[in-house]
């Protein structure tokens, strides 16, 4: 069982770097002014990308306190307990509970580095954000995991988006924006009766690498229209990984404990070997 919890820490290091089923709760937050939008908008891609924004979940902490992670990797599935923990621009926490909240393993992130703990073998691998930059040609970093996870607008390597970031994908689409004069592919699909993100595609130019992540199921948590399901799936031309939570529980700015392992009960091992075994 351990080794195929480890194979869902892989997964999660490896990818973390559709149609939107609206539910009851979501409907009642739709305006107006929201279903304007959707049925005769002619807005500037600039316009869409600031009424996303607006619209997007906006908090400076969230607590996934329920999750469900399911892993497809190296023809392994398996599916897992998890909590995750946000601290916005600062931290995030993801602690994988197979068994009755007992924790396993820990994944900590930074802006600056990511610590992973393996808790029964009593080892940590301690990395910055350069090597899935290295694996997979796609520029990752705190911020962009950050929005990934949390359903909101980014560009990869910056830190604030620009009017001309993005035009209509094949100049006419008007929910599917692209990412434009940069040297990574990005499309951005709305979902326009909802004013909501429900798919990123990241790929490098260089490769036939791409990170796909797709939001669903969206409905009020804790006063916060977020989706129940977030879907990330990564692929090159050998192989595939497949990474989706299912939220069950979450509140929003709300206090919580969140401290760091102490590292000094822990040995370090080297994370090259991690994804290597």
């Amino acid at each position: 069982m351990k080794k195929h919890i480890k194979i869902v820490l892989i997964a999660v290091l490896a990818v973390t770097f559709a149609a939107c089923k609206t539910s009851k709760s979501a409907t009642k937050l739709v305006s107006s002014e929201v279903e304007e939008i959707a049925y005769s908008h002619k807005l500037s891609p600039d316009e869409m990308i600031r009424k996303l924004q607006k619209a997007q979940p906006a908090f400076t902490r969230a607590y996934v306190k329920k999750m469900s992670v399911y892993v497809d990797f190296k023809g392994r599935q398996l599916d897992v307990k998890a909590t995750c923990k946000i601290v916005s621009d600062s931290a995030i926490h993801l602690s994988i509970q197979p068994f009755f909240g007992v924790e396993l393993f820990k994944l900590e992130m930074t802006p600056k580095s990511l610590i992973l703990v393996d808790k029964p073998n009593k080892t940590y691998y301690e990395s910055n954000y350069s090597i899935f930059n290295n694996m997979s040609g796609v520029i990752v970093n705190f911020e962009g995991v950050q929005s990934l996870i949390s359903n909101r607008m980014f560009v990869p390597g910056k830190t604030v988006i620009q009017a001309d970031d993005f035009i209509w994908k094949d100049g006419k689409s008007k929910n599917v924006l692209e990412l434009y004069n940069y040297n990574i592919n990005e499309e951005v699909t709305a979902e326009l009766s909802l004013v909501r993100i429900i798919e990123i595609m990241l790929g490098a130019k260089e490769n036939e690498n791409v990170i796909t992540a797709k939001y669903a199921d969206f409905k009020d948590f804790d006063g916060v229209l977020f989706p129940e399901k977030i879907m990330i799936d990564a692929s090159n031309s050998r192989s595939k990984a497949v990474f989706h939570f299912t939220m069950e529980e979450i509140s929003f700015d709300k206090p919580f404990n969140m401290q760091p392992i102490n590292l000094e009960r822990y040995n370090q091992g080297d994370i090259r070997s991690f994804f290597r075994k």
